[in-house]
């Protein structure tokens, strides 16, 4: 029997890339592509090639989901947003007793579904949130450089990615907008706090040729699962997109409320105001004058070349001690490729769980190290180029 993977949202912008990678990494998997837009899935699966085949899923029917995943060996979730499909999705794969593996970016949904932990146990299923590039790749760093460590006292994980991307769909949209509203947590003096999205602004520098980016709070997984498994008194999480104006953009949309929940009347029609927002930021590049976008783009794929259209930069660093003396150690990735950087460790993670025998279950976050993050470093260091600085200093 071929070992069978069931990839939710499998046509879409992420979902795609996850069936595309596992179609490489082993060609003998039976894929199944579950989508609610059945036309879209035969498409991909038609673009993929090898033993991939279709299934229409809609999500918000939870018991048609749980029959559509049973009999699976991992199903991988890139149903997003996932402050929206995230828990009641890994609920699904409980209740159909199926390994799971998703890449939610949400805080608080990463939150709700750590508390479904024990539930997994019971039930035997393991789970595997967040296994992206961010959270994900910066997770497995974290914990990688953490072990180097005598002593953990702060871990940061940092991202700026393209908003140029023309693929990029609404739930990607509205994830960052989710980031960048409200209070959000973090982890400061060894206690999980609120502060204001998009506070504590800096200057971050990336790998090239990525560069120096302004990144900013944004609510994210890595400040509530890293303190979980390692030991430290701050960790932080700091991202940004580019072109500079999207950002200012959305910190006005964010300011004015418009990132919100909150319902907007237009029209005697009643709107989200999130919706509105999310709708007018993937109309920009058909409403802005032809000579604005010029203005804002040509300098950006200037400095930046091909990873302007689609790239990504993440980094974390971790201060500690070794040996009597402050370590810092600093990672690095310039992707040109943002879908891969994150398509990649949901497919070795999918991968890895068809290979695990019988395990207690539970929910994890990557650094977890329910998989071995060595190996999976391993494997993504193939595709990904991961920069090493690492610097030492006396203790004042």
């Amino acid at each position: 029997m071929p070992t069978k993977i069931i990839v939710l949202g499998g046509a879409g912008h992420i979902g795609s890339v996850i069936v595309s990678e596992l179609c490489n990494l082993n060609p003998n998997l039976e894929i199944t592509i579950a989508d609610k837009n059945i036309e879209k899935a035969k498409d991909t699966a038609e673009m993929v090639g090898g033993n991939v085949k279709v299934l229409q899923v809609d999500a918000t029917a939870e018991d048609l989901l749980v029959n559509s995943l049973k009999g699976f060996d991992v199903a991988v979730s890139a149903l997003g947003p996932f402050h929206k499909f995230g828990v009641s999705v890994l609920k699904a794969a409980l209740r159909a007793g199926v390994n799971f593996v998703d890449i939610n970016d949400d805080y608080d949904a990463t939150e709700e579904a750590l508390r479904l932990h024990e539930e997994a146990q019971k039930r035997k299923v393991t789970a595997i949130i967040g296994m992206g590039a961010t959270p994900g790749i910066t997770n497995l760093l974290a914990h990688y450089g953490a072990q180097k460590l005598e002593e953990v006292y702060e871990i940061g994980t940092y991202w700026v990615w393209t908003a140029l991307d023309p693929t990029m769909g609404p739930a990607i949209v509205d994830h960052y907008f989710h980031a960048i509203t409200g209070m959000i947590p973090t982890y400061k003096n060894g206690e999980w706090v609120r502060v204001k999205a998009l506070s504590e602004p800096e200057h971050f520098e990336f790998p090239k040729p990525i560069g120096i980016w302004e990144v900013a709070n944004a609510g994210h997984p890595e400040p509530i699962t890293i303190p979980r498994y390692i030991k430290v008194k701050n960790v932080c999480n700091k991202g940004g997109v580019w072109p500079s104006d999207l950002n200012d953009v959305a910190k006005v949309f964010s300011t004015l409320g418009l990132t919100s929940h909150k319902e907007v009347r237009i029209g005697g029609h009643i709107f989200k105001a999130r919706d509105i927002a999310v709708a007018i930021t993937l109309a920009l590049s058909e409403i802005t004058p032809p000579e604005e976008a010029e203005k804002s783009i040509a300098p950006l794929y200037e400095r930046l070349g091909d990873f302007a259209l689609t790239g990504v930069g993440l980094a974390v660093v971790v201060k500690g001690v070794k040996d009597g003396k402050e370590h810092i150690i600093k990672y690095g990735i310039a992707c040109k490729d943002a879908s891969k950087a994150t398509a990649l460790p949901a497919a070795l993670a999918a991968l890895e769980l068809t290979k695990a025998k019988k395990a207690d279950g539970g929910v994890y976050p990557p650094e977890a190290g329910v998989i071995s993050i060595e190996k999976l470093l391993g494997e993504i260091k193939k595709d990904i180029k991961i920069d090493l600085v690492e610097t030492k200093m006396d203790i004042l």
